[in-house]
């Protein structure tokens, strides 16, 4: 993962070279640009990265076979309190599936 930068306008308008070279040099890298005078900030980076995210996006929303959709899109008659405690007890079964995953990786290597 790479180190999110976030600057003002005024400063990305002064250092614009300098952050496309940043951009260009360091695929993924995602350079936040924020205004105050808009509630919603800009994100330079390159066009590549730029197109793989709406790759994904779209394979995600084929593999659905819906557009993309994470608010509202699960329901539980659980409460607060069971919901965690049921995502707990999947955390750490993920856990320690990964760790037999390792486990048997390391072996194989032997």
């Amino acid at each position: 993962m790479h180190e999110l930068l976030r600057i003002s306008i005024s400063e990305a308008r002064a250092r614009l070279p300098e952050l496309a070279q940043r951009a260009m040099a360091t695929p993924g890298a995602v350079i936040i640009i924020e205004h105050r005078d808009y509630p919603e900030n800009l994100v330079l980076t390159t066009e590549g990265h730029y197109r793989m995210l709406e790759a994904l996006v779209e394979k995600g929303a084929t593999a659905r076979g819906a557009g993309f959709k994470l608010s509202g899109s699960m329901s539980s008659d659980l409460s607060d309190d069971e919901l965690e405690a049921a995502m707990s007890e999947l955390r750490a079964e993920t856990a320690a599936a990964e760790q037999r995953k390792y486990e048997r990786f390391l072996k194989e290597l032997r």
